[in-house]
């Protein structure tokens, strides 16, 4: 545990340095191996982002959850590391937005072609219902907007939004309890782009020449926690308290390199 949290040390310099950010729209050029100045080891090549668990490897540390909500660094469950992120949000009787995420900024830009990966858990004694609870999104940021979420719904995996990509991507009943690993591939292109998403290491949906732009903007966000959409609305179909937990997130130019089972 304390190798992981000097590694997370680590990591945070080169994301909130220019390593990240200048990285994510320019290609990613960094070698293998590069060091810092500082003496700082940089991402892989290959790798724009990654955070093994932790509130603080994320553009908008601190974070400010909606209303009660709450996300935070826990040490249990995690899936590497003894540690990952909670995003919990409980309903107090009121609409408006019920959001706990992390977010990064500037993840991607037209014309690019990213693999975004990470493992999500559901509590075991989690309750199906037909509200949908996004776990992570892409946002345009300038104008900024919901684009394409990704949620769980009665007990599948859906994407929908106004991306124009809406689908039932897998079963989740046997899922809970467990760490459930998702990569979703965006290649923004008017003509041949691409939407891909792999669950626990199995192609689930593809989507490839098609136009996949953001709505609004050139670049899009990427934003992971929890999002109680039905409760803006109306009042919870199932528990007014809703946690999920996330861990080995990364941004990645392949599937092998955004595979959460990979690092």
């Amino acid at each position: 545990m304390l190798a992981k949290r000097v590694g997370k040390r680590i990591h945070l310099l080169c994301v909130t340095g220019a390593l990240v950010g200048g990285l994510a729209l320019n290609g990613g050029t960094a070698a293998a191996g590069a060091r810092s100045d500082a003496g700082v080891r940089a991402l892989p090549a290959g790798v724009y982002f990654q955070d093994e668990g932790t509130v603080q490897g994320w553009s908008n540390y601190p974070q400010k959850p909606q209303k009660q909500g709450v996300i935070r660094n826990v040490s249990s469950p995690a899936y590497k590391g003894g540690n990952a992120i909670e995003a919990k949000q409980t309903y107090i009787n009121e609409g408006g937005g019920y959001h706990s995420e992390t977010v990064q900024a500037s993840t991607q830009a037209v014309g690019q072609d990213r693999y975004y990966g990470q493992a999500v858990y559901i509590a075991p004694n989690w309750q199906f219902h037909n509200q949908n609870v996004t776990f992570q999104q892409w946002s345009p940021e300038d104008p900024e907007g919901p684009w394409e979420l990704m949620f769980i719904q009665n007990d599948e995996l859906r994407i929908g939004g106004s991306g124009g990509f809406s689908a039932n991507v897998a079963k989740v009943t046997d899922l809970r309890g467990k760490w459930i690993r998702i990569v979703t591939r965006l290649k923004f292109h008017a003509t041949d782009g691409a939407i891909e998403i792999w669950v626990n290491g199995v192609k689930k949906y593809s989507k490839t020449g098609v136009t996949v732009l953001p709505k609004t903007s050139n670049t899009v966000r990427w934003s992971s926690g929890i999002y109680c959409t039905g409760w803006r609305e109306n009042p919870p179909a199932g528990p007014s308290e809703l946690s999920v937990f996330h861990d080995q997130a990364r941004i990645a130019n392949s599937y092998r390199l955004a595979e959460p089972a990979n690092w």
